[in-house]
């Protein structure tokens, strides 16, 4: 018994140390629900909602009360769309650099409930419909800037995140066709691995 409680006290002090670390690296994935606009002067399309992933690293640098998260992830994301006939998903893939400024709002070993805001650099690919009948894709090979602002929770190693992102510019403006930017609500867990 006396062995179990000494494994038990090593391991919630190692959690401990590890919880009032100054740097972390971890690893996160998630869900997120993203919505991308189109409008086309010829058809009358309706935009809905959609499922994509994200998969990432991410380090964070406590600051006391404030801390600076940057990430690197792999996004899939896609939005619906359809006219009377056809219904598409307007997908792509994108390499997304966040940088977020955060506050912890509650600090205590064990539990950290964050608050969070910054730019994300998004390398997107090419824009691609399900449907043939809506299109080819559109080449939208390019720097996308989005802003993200969430909160989080933190216990122990594991990480909970809540985000909702939104894009600063277009992806096509074109006489016949705009392509909006993205909006998306991001539901993210993560390990910290140090």
């Amino acid at each position: 018994m006396k062995k179990w409680i000494i494994l038990f006290a090593l391991c919630f002090c190692g959690f401990t140390l590890m919880a009032q670390s100054p740097f972390n690296i971890g690893i996160h994935g998630g869900v997120s629900n993203n919505k991308i606009k189109v409008k086309d002067a010829a058809l009358g399309l309706k935009n809905g909602t959609n499922t994509g992933y994200m998969l990432g690293v991410f380090a964070r640098i406590n600051l006391g009360p404030l801390y600076v998260e940057p990430a690197l992830n792999f996004s899939h994301k896609k939005g619906e769309v359809k006219d009377e006939v056809n219904k598409s998903a307007l997908k792509y893939n994108s390499f997304d650099i966040p940088v977020m400024l955060g506050l912890h709002v509650i600090d205590v070993p064990a539990l950290k409930l964050r608050a969070y805001l910054g730019p994300v650099a998004s390398f997107t690919g090419k824009l691609k419909w399900d449907n043939e009948d809506f299109g080819d894709r559109l080449d939208n090979r390019k720097v996308m800037w989005n802003g993200k602002i969430g909160v989080g929770v933190d216990v122990w190693k594991l990480t909970f995140d809540i985000d909702f992102e939104k894009g600063f510019k277009n992806f096509q403006n074109k006489d016949y066709i705009k392509v909006k930017s993205p909006r998306s609500f991001n539901f993210t867990l993560g390990l910290k691995i140090i």
